[in-house]
C-alpha cells in the first residue's frame, strides 16, 4: 500500500462506507426539497438541518451548492448572489461533513423541470464517474491515468472536464490530510479501494450549465 494511503488508529472502513453512504441519502432528501424559487442560502439552511437530523457533525470541507449558472464555477469560485433557480433548471450538492470521526464526500446533479439538455448534462456526469470507476477497477490505473482518460471521454461526449477544484482527494478518518495532501490526479501509482473520491465536473459551454458527481473509489 501507499505511504499516502495510510490511516489514523481510528480509522473503521465499515464506519466510512456507511457514513458515505448516509451522506448520499442525506443529498436525495436535500435534493427533494429543493425546487423553483429557491436560492442557495435556502439549500444551505435546508441541508445544514437533514445533516444535523441524521448525526453528521462538522464540515471537513465546505458545503458547495450551486444553482443555475452558479453551477460553471469551479470549487474555490464565489457563487454569484441572487441566484434563484428557475422551473426548468440545473443545480448540484457537494457536501463533506464528518461522521464517528469519518470525512464524508459526496456529490450529485440534479435537474427541475424537463429540459432535455440539461438532463443529458446531468446523466452525463454520473455515466462518466461509472465508466472512470470501471476503468480503475478493471485495470488498476493509476490517478494521473484515471484522469487522462476521464479528460477523453467528457470530449467524447461533447463536454469540457473541469479538474480546477476537482481533481480527486483522499478521504479516511478524520483529517486525511496529515497522511495526504494532494489531489488523486498528481497519484502516479495504482490506488486503492475506498481511500480515494474521484470527482466529474463537466461544462456545456453551449448551455453555460456544468454537472458535478463525487463518491468514493
Amino acid at each position: 500500500m501507499l505511504a499516502i494511503e495510510n490511516n489514523g488508529e481510528k480509522f473503521s472502513e465499515k464506519k466510512l462506507l456507511e457514513s458515505q453512504k448516509l451522506l448520499a441519502k442525506c443529498v436525495q432528501q436535500i435534493a427533494q426539497e429543493i425546487g423553483p424559487g429557491r436560492t442557495e442560502i435556502e439549500a444551505s439552511e435546508i441541508t445544514k438541518e437533514v445533516l444535523k437530523q441524521n448525526g453528521f457533525g462538522k464540515n471537513w470541507h465546505p458545503p458547495k451548492i450551486r444553482f443555475g449558472p452558479n453551477t460553471i464555477k469551479t470549487y474555490s469560485e464565489t457563487s454569484a448572489p441572487d441566484v434563484v433557480l428557475q422551473k426548468n433548471d440545473i443545480f448540484f450538492l457537494d457536501l463533506g461533513p464528518i461522521l464517528l470521526d469519518h470525512e464524508c464526500d459526496y456529490g450529485e446533479t440534479f435537474v427541475v423541470g424537463d429540459n432535455a439538455a440539461l438532463i443529458k448534462l446531468s446523466n452525463s456526469s454520473k455515466i462518466l464517474f461509472q465508466k472512470v470507476k470501471t476503468k480503475w477497477a478493471t485495470e488498476k490505473l493509476s490517478g494521473e491515468a484515471l484522469y487522462q482518460y476521464a479528460q477523453a471521454e467528457a470530449k467524447t461526449m461533447g463536454y469540457e472536464f473541469i479538474t480546477k477544484g476537482a481533481s480527486g482527494h483522499r478521504v479516511g478518518d478524520f483529517p486525511h490530510q496529515v497522511h495526504y495532501k494532494g489531489n488523486l490526479i498528481g497519484v502516479t501509482e495504482s490506488v486503492s479501494a475506498n481511500k480515494w473520491i474521484l470527482e466529474i465536473q463537466i461544462h456545456d459551454r453551449g448551455l453555460n450549465r456544468g454537472a458535478f458527481f463525487e463518491d468514493i473509489l
